[in-house]
């Protein structure tokens, strides 16, 4: 029999939670306490001895578990003495057994740990699994597995390629030096913001020729170097995804003994678009899966679904969240969809949710002056309980950058709040001459683009803080929505029109009007979502004003989709959608609290 556990009631102690969670909601035993009617006195004489023997025997356990932790630490540990120093040949271990010994202490090492850094790191506890499958490990690069473009030389026999004697040797020198620029020093104190930005702190003035040559290197890399893709011209890549050795190209023909050649040279497929990455304009292959949330349901409408940029692209991770106050995780696949974690806000009917880039952190909202950042991993909260110099009392509308390090939200009189993540401090306001309807950032994240009641798109220079361009959309009526992709831009309004226009990251100038590659028409009412798939072949757009309200736009023709959704489609009111990484899967949120799930069969494969 167990003891009835002491609940209390006062508001103190209900104010003082910011959230629950399903997980960690406390499951008591009912007690069958009997007896007839005794004085008040022996009955809490009662109750405080079975709670002092309650309050030991938990002592107890806690004290046997802390020596069982710490036995069976040592007892890994003179095994591991046994096994490295030697010992009795009853002690020795096998080498079959050496890595279920080592995976045996690396786990008891850590139930020893409770720093905060292991929190949520556990084998149950990890919601949040980063790809890092294909990343090159530079410590493991040697310096022989390729052959550098100077050591080539042309063969005077024969004009063929050949390589020369040193032909094991990267050559990293330049092929010309200037002895008399060692003893120049470079000002970055200057009016060029070009060379001010080479500045590591702002005391940096005279540096020497050396340091500036590696300080503008090192700022190309950062900036044009990370956006350029030019891996297919590294030698080093492709030697090593052609798997040759310098010792099978020494003895191999001179076609193979450069790979990189004949891999470059051999073929035009990698440069030319195949006609299999192309989705037929007028049928769209979708199969419908059990629903996301169909373990758990959600008692309202679904007000968000995201999957985690960096999921798994067979099992990817989904979030969905509502106006039950709370915030709901899922393991998707095409049999069976896992709920792995739920999160109630007892004091914040969700209207948005998102995930901050590729972290395990998601940002909540709703109609409230205040908002959470969660961290699923380590199972922590955090309450910003208002924007220092803001007097907004809602915080609902908002939009992350790619890489998850800021929050834009809608601010009243047509302001656009900017947040840092990692700090939660205010960085910029932002001012467009309407109020603010609808925002999105470009997919680099350099960019951020914002309308609302004007009808003017606005193009914000994050880095500078500046708008860089604006133009008025063509349609004229208040915009509603807006969608990026690498190549389209896409305008919603309150009046059904998408107008579709060139160069999503154009900086063409100002203009009065411009105009659009192609108009939709096919909805009749005002555009709340749109959404283009990972590679912008798919546009998604919806109303959640009209029942079934769903089209989807063949983005390269300019054509909708004819075979879906039909007339017995299940999609009642649509409150929000996404597409998974890969667009494997599209998950759609309705009013009935169903969190649809649809196979795309084009990217099965």
């Amino acid at each position: 029999m167990t003891a009835k556990p002491t609940k209390k009631t006062s508001k103190s102690s209900k104010s003082s939670v910011p959230f629950s969670s399903p997980l960690t909601s406390a499951h008591y035993d009912k007690d069958d306490i009997t007896g007839g009617s005794n004085p008040k006195d022996k009955k809490k004489k009662k109750k405080e001895t079975k709670n002092e023997e309650n309050k030991e025997s938990r002592n107890y356990k806690r004290r046997e578990a802390k020596r069982l932790k710490r036995r069976k630490l040592e007892k890994e540990e003179e095994r591991l003495t046994s096994m490295i120093f030697g010992g009795n040949d009853d002690d020795a271990m096998e080498d079959s057994d050496k890595d279920d010994f080592l995976s045996n202490l690396s786990s008891a090492k850590n139930d020893t740990e409770t720093s905060h850094e292991d929190m949520g790191k556990s084998d149950d506890g990890n919601l949040f699994e980063i790809d890092r499958s294909g990343l090159v490990d530079d410590d493991n690069v040697e310096s022989n597995d390729y052959v550098d473009a100077d050591e080539i030389s042309e063969s005077k026999e024969g004009g063929s390629l050949s390589s020369t004697s040193e032909n094991n040797n990267i050559v990293n020198g330049a092929v010309w030096n200037d002895e008399g620029g060692k003893d120049l020093n470079i000002s970055l104190a200057t009016k060029s913001n070009t060379v001010k930005k080479l500045r590591k702190t702002m005391s940096d003035d005279n540096v020497n020729a050396q340091d500036y040559e590696d300080r503008l290197r090192e700022r190309f890399q950062s900036t044009v170097g990370a956006m350029a893709h030019t891996e297919w011209a590294n030698v080093e890549n492709l030697n090593k995804q052609s798997g040759s050795s310098d010792e099978e190209s020494s003895t191999s023909d001179d076609d193979e003994d450069y790979p990189t050649a004949t891999k470059l040279l051999s073929s035009s497929a990698p440069l030319l678009s195949s006609k299999s990455s192309q989705i037929p304009s007028n049928i769209i292959k979708l199969i419908r899966r059990p629903d996301a949330n169909l373990s758990d349901p959600s008692q309202s409408t679904v007000q968000s679904v995201q999957f985690h940029p960096a999921s798994d692209e067979d099992a990817p991770l989904l979030l969905t969240a509502g106006l039950d106050k709370t915030l709901r995780f899922f393991r998707v696949n095409e049999e069976a969809n896992e709920k792995i974690h739920g999160v109630i806000f007892p004091k914040l009917p969700i209207h948005k949710a998102s995930f901050l880039g590729d972290t395990g952190s998601v940002v909540v909202t709703g109609r409230r002056p205040f908002f959470y950042i969660y961290n699923a991993e380590a199972g922590k909260i955090d309450l910003i309980p208002k924007i220092h110099g803001r007097e907004d009392k809602s915080l609902e509308n908002f939009t992350t950058s790619p890489d998850g390090s800021l929050i834009a939200f809608i601010g009243n009189d047509g302001f656009i709040i900017l947040l840092e993540t990692k700090t939660k401090m205010w960085v910029a306001n932002l001012k467009i001459n309407g109020s603010v309807r609808a925002l999105a950032f470009t997919p680099d994240g350099d960019f951020l683009l914002a309308s609302g009641s004007d009808s003017e798109v606005y193009r914000w220079d994050i880095r500078s803080k500046r708008c860089v361009d604006r133009f008025r959309n063509e349609d004229g009526t208040i915009t509603s929505a807006l969608s990026v992709s690498s190549r389209f831009l896409a305008v919603g309004a309150e009046s059904g029109v998408v107008n579709i226009y060139d160069g999503g990251r154009s900086n063409s100038g100002y203009e009065t009007m411009r105009k659009p590659i192609k108009s939709i028409m096919n909805l009749q009412t005002s555009i709340d979502l749109m959404k283009f798939n990972h590679d912008g072949q798919i546009l998604a757009m919806s109303s959640h004003r009209e029942k079934n309200s769903l089209k989807l736009l063949h983005v390269p023709t300019q054509t909708i989709f004819a075979n879906w959704p039909t007339s017995k489609t299940p999609l009642h009111y649509v409150s929000s959608l996404d597409f998974s990484p890969s667009s494997k899967f599209m998950a759609i949120g309705n009013d009935k609290g169903k969190c649809l799930l649809y196979k795309l069969g084009h990217y099965e494969d």
